[in-house]
């Protein structure tokens, strides 16, 4: 039966343009492919390390010292290396989305073909149908073909309707009709299978790998010419044979375009064009595509008894669209061996068809292109040489140079269908980890790719990611040596010096980086990955000489930027390391910024850095942490506790686990120096019980806040502690500590085991035994720190004179500051009120805080009122020193008869600053006065709890023991008392405390 006469003639119908544009998409995505997946399947990740160094965060002062508070900074420096590969799931929807129209666009026109032409498409569809294994998927019963029969009795059926007993259809009814059945048979495959849509799929686009290769074959044997043929339209197109070129530069154009291919072909699939171009097959596809659609009406010639023109055109753009879709999964997926079939072929094919074509044209119109006339018009009308002997001749040249070749081209395509169906059993297995099975036969894939095309990438790479998932180091090295082997890759060669990230393979990652370097001598990554290699030595020249070559080609890299920066400070290069920073100004990344903020905090000098608060939802990686830690630690050392509340959300990630013990620092710094400091201690301490070099610092850095409150007792005891357990740093501040609580001699001994310096010089000649005797003579620097550490061991009366004496004004404020809350302990409030008035600064003056504590407490003892409250509206009251504030705003409370405001004042001052010890016996006296005797027990409870060697807290709490029973809990301080006490003060309160309990006795009165 003949055919009916297509109704595709007429001029762009609207099928044949949505053909077109499915088919230009498709030739879209293969060409962004081509340019961008690399990054997407293989993307270059920098790695971040970490280097810690000492910073000093803080100091505390004693007296003239300055004693350190230092926490570990990270200097952060990143190298680079490769992740995935990444499976491309949508890559693969859309490849069966594309096979899909073209399936049903196919179908449509191959039912209008004449009876051979339809057989043979039916042959192709039954062949396409079959190789998608769709039963595999589950959709009815595994193990049946019952899929395949019902896309065959849907598909081919109506296609033979169409042919054999309605060829009056026109060509959109049948598209309609085909589009439905293929519409409705690609949902019942992804609806019914039990799989999800990605895995589908996945697995439709793994084994349509040898389909798809043949669509691209057949459509380079279609225009294996083409690109012969534009260059003779070229030479012959003009309307005048004074504008065409003729027979000779048409034989040098073509001879200079196959001889390309042949250099080719000859020197292994490799032909350098310019420095740095290489010869890529894959674009001369394009001209030869785009040639063979616009020479489509005058090669209709050579197939017309075969196939309407009409439907020619159809087949023609399903070709292109099938063959783009297929390459364009190639690329998506970078699947090396089937793009290296695809260019090997297309190199093969245009070289032996385009000499074929050639010696056709020659034969034929060889005296016409000397004539210089016009040629392309009746190229396709021979005379001699018949067009399907010129076929033959270029198949037969095909043929013949792959069966010297073995048909690896075959090998290759196999081993891409290998590679396939090997990242389709990994996405199982890293789906379900506990199966082994899964990654087994991913291996067992990649293994047949790899023994078809040897140690091709793709293959490696996929065994690669088995063996790093399941942590095999050494086998992932191995396969990706073999790779390289093959082919030198930069990415490769990442990944591979990315395993080798131990101090002991510093020579192995510089000869794989060598060798990445010969091959690719301008890469960025690998100059810079380089670079931080040879920074680790001493080859300062080594460093500089690669950085630059990878500045050269990446000028803006943010990695370089924050390497060169952190090179720098390594380097004590303080001046060009802030040129560095200034220069990169607002554009830094977060490593870079991270180690702006190291350099801010070693060269003393304010951080410049906006960073803005982390997102408690995600997760932390190296670089944000090591932002984050920096950016809070300088928050902390200007009060600012803004991160404060998101740092309980970090640490409760999982994700964060690593960063645990930081972030719970950085949460007692900003505490701490926020003015929270017994919250700072309660963090700190699940990381200071115990012991080790670890525990050593936490329970240091405890001792040192102990300290910073003026608590020297309890911060002797922790100190001791971290030296015992290995922090020697910790000795000074303990001697220093010991000096404070009365105990020269174990001061002196403690002392001498620091570190020498001139903090270790001074506190020496400051315990000095006989420096009682030359005190005149020592420097007022001497005479000043002794005063501070020893000035209890001076009278009463000569506390204050002792001090004043000493002639440098800087250094008396320091000795008067140390003495002046003694004398008022001795009960010297006019001298100690004259002293003020002489010396001390103007209450709202800068540095004004520790005498305007002086001045309160002499106030509260003076009961004076009015200059009190004038001194807290008006004074300043700086750090710890704000909660003597608090407790001066208690007391005023109390003497203005405000008792419920004044015991909220007292709670609040309890529940932040135990450590106030004024404050704490001033809010016990005052629950005693209201009668309420529990309430005062518990306020000196909370009190001697935070600072057991407190003798005003210890005196009170044993006293407040009395009234309400709880006797047997005042024995234990009691004794402490006693020794803390000299015989004769515990003498006097042990004849108190003795009233009192007997006063207590006897109100009780005896039982009748």
């Amino acid at each position: 039966m003949t055919p009916a006469p297509s109704s595709l003639t007429s001029r762009w119908p609207w099928p044949l343009l949505l053909l077109a544009l499915c088919a230009g998409l498709a030739a879209g995505l293969a060409g962004w492919h081509y340019f961008t997946a690399e990054d997407a399947v293989l993307p270059l990740r920098p790695v971040a390390q970490l280097t810690p160094v000492p910073l000093t965060v803080a100091e505390v002062a004693v007296g003239l010292a300055r004693l350190p508070v230092q926490a570990n900074g990270y200097l952060l420096t990143q190298t680079y290396d490769v992740a995935g590969p990444f499976l491309r799931p949508g890559a693969a929807l859309g490849l069966v989305v594309l096979l899909g129209v073209a399936l049903a666009y196919f179908l449509a026109a191959a039912s209008s073909l004449a009876r051979p032409a339809f057989v043979a498409g039916m042959a192709l569809v039954i062949f396409l149908l079959m190789s998608l294994n769709a039963d595999l998927l589950g959709v009815f019963v595994t193990g049946k073909q019952y899929v395949l029969l019902v896309a065959l009795a849907a598909l081919v059926g109506p296609a033979y309707y169409f042919h054999a007993f309605r060829p009056d259809v026109s060509f959109g009814r049948r598209l309609g009709t085909f589009a439905f059945l293929v519409t409705g048979l690609g949902l019942l495959v992804f609806l019914r299978n039990p799989n999800p849509a990605d895995y589908t799929a996945l697995h439709l686009s793994a084994y349509f790998t040898v389909a798809g290769a043949v669509a691209f074959g057949l459509l380079v044997l279609w225009v294996g010419f083409e690109n012969v043929h534009g260059l003779l339209w070229l030479n012959t197109q003009a309307d005048t044979p004074a504008g065409r070129y003729g027979l000779w530069p048409f034989l040098l154009a073509a001879g200079l375009y196959l001889g390309a291919l042949l250099l080719y072909y000859l020197n292994q699939s490799q032909l350098l064009v310019l420095p740095g171009l290489y010869l890529d097959p894959y674009l001369l596809l394009l001209p030869a595509v785009v040639v063979g659609w616009l020479g489509q009406r005058r090669r209709a010639a050579t197939y017309a008894d075969w196939v309407p023109p009409g439907a020619a055109t159809v087949l023609y753009l399903v070709l292109v669209l099938l063959a783009a879709a297929t390459l364009g999964y190639a690329l998506a997926t970078t699947n090396d061996p089937l793009l290296q079939a695809g260019r090997d072929f297309t190199a093969l094919v245009f070289l032996g068809l385009g000499t074929a074509f050639l010696v056709y044209v020659l034969l034929n119109f060889g005296p016409l292109l000397r004539q210089k006339k016009a040629v392309h018009r009746v190229v396709f009308e021979p005379r001699r040489f018949p067009f399907y002997a010129m076929y033959a001749l270029g198949l037969v040249v095909v043929v013949a140079v792959s069966l010297r070749n073995n048909f690896f081209v075959l090998d290759q395509v196999q081993a891409g269908s290998f590679n396939n169906l090997g990242d389709l059993a990994r996405w199982e297995s890293e789906l379900a980890p506990d199966d082994l099975s899964r990654a087994l036969v991913a291996e067992r894939y990649y293994a047949e790719s790899d023994d078809l095309d040897q140690h091709n990438h793709k293959a490696s790479l996929g065994r690669a990611a088995l063996y790093r998932f399941r942590l095999q180091r050494q086998n992932e090295i191995n396969i990706l040596r073999r790779a390289l082997d093959r082919r030198p890759s930069p990415r490769l060669t990442l990944r591979l010096a990315a395993l080798y990230n131990e101090p002991r393979d510093f020579f192995d990652r510089l000869a794989v980086l060598r060798a990445g370097l010969q091959a690719h001598p301008a890469n960025a990554a690998l100059n810079a990955d380089l670079a931080q290699l040879y920074s680790r030595s001493s080859l300062t020249d080594s460093v500089a000489f690669y950085r630059a070559r990878a500045a050269a080609t990446a000028p803006n890299n943010p990695t370089l930027a924050a390497n060169e920066l952190a090179y720098r400070i390594q380097q004590q290069q303080w001046a060009a390391a802030a040129e560095l920073v200034e220069a990169t100004g607002s554009n830094a990344s977060p490593a870079f910024q991270s180690n702006a903020l190291v350099l801010a905090q070693l060269t003393g000098q304010p951080g410049t850095a906006n960073v803005l608060p982390p997102d408690t939802t995600t997760s932390l990686d190296a670089t944000n942490f090591a932002l984050l830690y920096h950016d809070g630690l300088a928050r902390a050392t200007r009060h600012d506790t803004t991160l404060l509340p998101l740092l309980p959300a970090l640490a409760a990630n999982p994700a964060n686990a690593a960063y645990l013990d930081q972030l719970t620092l950085l949460r007692a710094f900003s505490q701490h120096y926020g003015g929270r400091p017994v919250a700072a201690q309660n963090a700190l301490l699940p990381l200071a019980t115990g012991s080790g070099a670890g525990t050593a610092y936490y329970q240091q850095l405890q001792g040192l806040w102990l300290l910073d409150q003026h608590l020297p007792a309890p911060a002797a005891g922790r100190l001791h502690e971290a030296r015992e357990n290995g922090a020697p740093e910790a000795a000074l501040p303990e001697a220093y500590a010991l000096a404070l609580t009365s105990q020269p001699d174990s001061a002196r001994q403690v002392a001498n085991q620091a570190a020498p310096g001139l903090t270790r010089r001074l506190l020496q000649a400051a315990l000095d035994p006989e420096l009682r005797t030359t005190y005149s003579q020592a420097p007022d620097s001497v005479q000043a720190q002794y005063l501070v550490l020893r000035g209890d061991e001076l009278p009463a009366t000569a506390l204050l004179p002792a001090a004043a004496a000493i002639t440098s004004p800087a250094l008396r404020q320091v000795a008067l500051l140390a003495q002046l809350p003694r004398a008022l302990n001795a009960g010297q409030l006019v001298p100690v009120g004259q002293t003020l008035d002489q010396t001390a600064p103007a209450v709202g003056a800068v540095g004004a805080s520790p005498w305007n504590v002086l001045r309160g407490e002499l106030y509260v003892r003076g009961r004076q009122w009015p200059q009190l409250r004038d001194l807290v509206q008006k004074g300043v009251f700086a750090g710890f020193d704000t909660f003597q504030r608090l407790y001066f705003r208690a007391t005023l409370a109390e003497a203005d008869q405000q008792p419920k405001e004044a015991g909220r004042l007292y709670a609040q001052l309890v529940q932040q600053a135990p450590f106030v010890e004024n404050g704490l016996v001033a809010a016990a006296a005052f629950h005693t006065r209201q009668g309420d005797a529990s309430a005062a027990y518990n306020v000196l409870l909370r009190g001697i709890e935070y600072n057991p060697q407190s003798v005003p807290l210890l005196k009170a709490f044993v006293l407040s023991a009395v009234p309400i029973g709880l006797v047997e809990y005042a024995q234990q301080p009691l004794y402490r008392l006693g020794t803390l006490l000299s015989p004769t003060d515990y003498s006097i309160f042990r004849t108190e405390y003795d009233a009192a309990l007997a006063a207590r006795t006897a109100s009780d009165g005896p039982w009748n």
